[in-house]
């Protein structure tokens, strides 16, 4: 998977979830659109080898094999937080990142460098509040 055919995708996603309406069952349906963005930016993360302390690669293997990490281990608030640690890492994961937040948010990032710098400050304070 090619960085310009994942933006298509996101972009495929946004339409559709540009045109949810406001109430409490669209929140819902809109959390749902985002979190294919979130499975696509990691399936191409995936794809490239790319681990924080393990996760998802190596924890996954051992998950299989031994059963120490449940599948509640594999939630999205712990791809959000590798998605976003990798982003700072790495330029390819950062214009993704920054395209799909720009794309979904636009009046609230519209510069990468403080939206890395954002994401720097989200880690440092362990925003997540969950580890890998």
């Amino acid at each position: 998977m090619e960085i310009e055919s994942v933006k298509s995708k996101i972009l495929e996603f946004h339409e559709v979830w540009d045109v949810i309406g406001n109430s409490s069952d669209d929140y819902y349906k809109g959390k749902i659109h985002e979190s294919f963005v979130v499975d696509l930016l990691v399936e191409y993360c995936v794809e490239r080898g790319y681990e924080v302390d393990g996760f998802p690669i190596k924890k996954r293997e051992l998950s299989d094999n031994s059963n120490l990490c449940d599948e509640d281990y594999f939630c999205e608030a712990r791809y959000v937080k590798y998605l976003d640690i990798l982003a700072t890492k790495n330029d390819d994961v950062l214009e993704l990142m920054f395209f799909y937040s720009s794309t979904f948010w636009l009046e609230h990032f519209d510069d990468k460098i403080k939206y890395k710098n954002q994401l720097l400050d989200y880690i440092s304070c362990d925003v997540y509040e969950i580890e890998f």
